[in-house]
């Protein structure tokens, strides 16, 4: 569920901004707002989107698990985490995109430029199969405090018992969070240089 919201949500942020420097509509936008403004809005929508998409799942899921009597199943704490994972991601793989996007001149650029960002979260989702094989294994414990893998590593032992120790709960979440912050920050940086950029 996180990897298809992110994966959709992202990829729809890096084609916006191509067309919005294409069309030059940015140009226009960036007359009331500053870059990181503009940067934080698109973010924030990303995010949004992403949190309504995981909301109607969950409570599809939480309606069948009602139904067939097994609310047993899940708790009210895996939710939370998985919330905070799923709006961290959202925002570090969004930046990313937000990044390469600016960087782009036309869509054809883009090809190359979004592979890398592709291979990150295409990496988390073969990553989750190493979990899911021995979730307390070195290489499972090691991919979840990578912080583009985190999200997912982490929600997948946070949820497989005996689950993981707090510790390394809690120490992936503040390295995932700084990160993040930190890859906002930088997207910001080129979001503001890329915007404006155009043919030579």
């Amino acid at each position: 569920l996180m990897f298809m919201a992110v994966m959709t949500s992202a990829m729809h942020l890096l084609n916006a901004v191509i067309e919005e420097k294409i069309s030059k509509i940015s140009e226009v936008l960036l007359g009331s707002v500053t870059p990181f403004q503009l940067l934080a809005g698109k973010l924030l929508g990303v995010v949004a989107v992403s949190m309504s998409l995981t909301l109607v799942y969950l409570v599809g899921g939480l309606y069948a698990l009602i139904s067939f009597g097994r609310l047993d199943l899940i708790s009210p704490v895996m939710i939370v985490w998985f919330l905070i994972f799923m709006i961290s991601a959202s925002l570090m793989f969004g930046s990313i995109f937000l990044a390469a996007g600016s960087a782009c001149s036309d869509l054809k650029d883009s090809q190359s430029m979004v592979q890398p960002a592709m291979m990150l979260i295409i990496l988390a989702y073969l990553g989750s199969f190493v979990v899911l094989r021995a979730p307390e294994s070195n290489l499972a414990i090691g991919l979840s405090f990578f912080p583009t893998l985190t999200p997912f590593a982490m929600m997948l032992r946070i949820v497989m018992p005996p689950g993981p120790p707090l510790w390394q709960v809690i120490v992936s979440l503040v390295l995932l969070l700084a990160s993040t912050a930190g890859i906002v920050w930088a997207a910001g940086r080129i979001f503001r240089v890329g915007l404006l950029m155009q043919g030579k």
